[in-house]
């Protein structure tokens, strides 16, 4: 891996300050990785010009984050009975405060480019330089002192990993909660706990790593995958935050994914209070909570127990309980019943939300009984305006759950009413470029509602690649009539299995 740079003041630097290598590390050993580097360091005696002697070296300090600013120094005999200056790390500096006197013999110093040379003033830019001829500065050579903190993950990790592991180091990770969640490709594992153990030191936010040791569906149908955990407590109980809501679960039982957080909010932006959503494959409620707290009507199920019963915690935490309920059935089962139930509801006695007003009380504003506005008043709509079908891996094959579904239910939308039959927000995988999937999926959603889709009938949206020849897409269409008030005839059409076959397109390629 070539990791010069054109400057070559630049590479010297990057060399000097570069960890100690050892390749034969299996066990993250921290007291290996000390070094000392010989720098030049301005000593402040002048504090009130503190910010006219930094801006004097602007372009000429050590550009390392650990070390930017200044470092609090003193004085002390080195073993050679040389006075020189140390750092004041936090447990001197603890120490010294509690003796005041001590405090005097600290001074702060900032840290300069290796280029700064003390004894060679045609290094020092000529601003700095003022400063050193009025006495306000000295130029002192520094010994900065390195040790396993004063490095990052990278740094770490490439003074370990073996040469012809350097070009893909793994880097990335997903972040729920305080777990960090890794892939690490087979090449990798043999290095798995220092990768976890440096990832874990490097993030104080972080409190578990996990490695993902099979692909999401693989041996459940509820989309949970086997883990192993590399660093940190052997834990996998979480709660995170996305879209103003809390979640709780256990992220080994159920489905999370937080690089999702801007498509679920992308779709809840198509809500609008007062509708009705049906979330057919719900897993722990990103979707329906959120919409639950616009004040949308939301249905939402999922196969998966646990799922559901992190689902009701959840609902209960973010307080959304009057418009958000929770199912735990088969979504198939869930799409077919939910359309009739909610038809019930709507006509019913219950039918009917009662959200009091948010009122701010105050000694000199005080509000009687009498004088509260009334409640607003949400009532249950008779049909769903939304659908949404997050499980790309097979949420395609649910669709067939759509056709009659609304048989006997016609008079309810246009044209005798002013409702429009609901939308269906379909995630779904296609191995095919991005023009080029949209046929493909068009082909196969017209498969299971056995009704032709053109691409000009579906939306799509290219929401994330998955590997180098999948990709995730969301396909937006309306319910057509032809399917939501097919009779018997177009249920039987749904056993001719006469649509082609999709060439290319194996069902592997489909499992998340």
């Amino acid at each position: 891996m070539d990791t010069s740079s054109s400057n070559p003041e630049d590479d010297m630097a990057s060399r000097l300050f570069s960890p100690p290598v050892q390749r034969a590390m299996r066990i993250l050993d921290r007291s290996f990785f000390r070094k000392t580097v010989p720098i030049s360091g301005a000593i402040v005696h002048t504090p009130s010009k503190m910010e006219a002697i930094r801006k004097a070296c602007e372009g000429n300090m050590l550009d390392r984050a650990k070390f930017k600013g200044t470092i609090l120094v003193k004085l002390e005999k080195s073993p050679g009975g040389r006075l020189e200056y140390v750092q004041v790390r936090k447990e001197m500096k603890a120490e010294m405060e509690q003796d005041p006197e001590r405090m005097h013999e600290v001074r702060k110093l900032i840290p300069l480019h290796p280029r700064i040379r003390p004894n060679d003033h045609s290094t020092v830019p000529l601003a700095l330089l003022a400063f050193v001829e009025s006495k306000d500065v000295d130029l002192v050579p520094y010994k900065l002192k390195m040790e396993y903190e004063d490095w990052d993950y990278y740094e770490i990790v490439t003074s370990i990993l073996p040469e012809d592991l350097l070009e893909e180091v793994p880097s990335g990770y997903t972040l729920t909660g305080d777990i960090a969640h890794v892939n690490l490709r087979e090449a990798y594992l043999p290095y798995k706990q220092i990768i976890g153990q440096v990832i874990l030191d490097k993030n104080p936010n972080i409190k578990t790593v996990i490695n993902k040791t099979e692909e999401v569906g693989v041996s459940s149908e509820f989309r949970t995958f086997d883990m192993e955990i590399l660093a940190g407590e052997p834990k996998t109980e979480v709660e995170a935050s996305e879209s103003g809501c809390r979640f709780r679960f256990d992220f080994a039982k159920v489905y999370w994914n937080s690089r999702l957080e801007n498509e679920h909010n992308r779709i809840i932006k198509t809500f609008k209070e007062g509708e009705a959503v049906a979330d057919v494959m719900a897993g722990v409620g990103p979707f329906a909570i959120p919409a639950g707290k616009k004040k949308v009507f939301v249905w939402a199920n999922d196969l998966n127990p646990e799922s559901y019963k992190s689902m009701v915690d959840n609902i209960k935490r973010n307080k959304v309980g009057d418009f958000v309920m929770a199912h735990n059935e088969d979504g198939r089962d869930f799409i077919q019943r939910s359309v009739k139930d909610l038809y019930k509801l709507s006509q019913s006695k219950w039918g009917k939300i009662f959200v009091p007003p948010k009122i701010k009380y105050s000694k000199s504003n005080p509000i009687s009984l009498d004088q509260r506005p009334p409640p607003a008043v949400y009532y249950v709509p008779p049909t769903f305006n939304h659908f949404v079908m997050n499980l790309p891996a097979t949420a395609v094959e649910f669709l067939d759950a759509f056709v009659g579904v609304y048989t006997g239910m016609e008079r309810l939308f246009e044209p005798y009413t002013k409702t429009k039959l609901p939308i269906i927000h379909l995630h779904i995988f296609d191995a095919r470029e991005y023009e080029d999937a949209h046929p493909s999926i068009c082909q196969r959603i017209s498969k299971y509602i056995n009704y032709k889709m053109t691409v000009e009938d579906v939306e799509f949206r290219d929401v994330r690649l998955i590997s180098p020849k999948k990709k995730m897409y969301c396909a937006t269409f309306r319910l057509p009539p032809e399917v939501a008030f097919a009779g018997e005839e177009g249920r039987k059409g749904m056993e001719d299995d006469s649509c082609s076959k999709i060439p290319g397109l194996e069902a592997s390629a489909w499992v998340s």
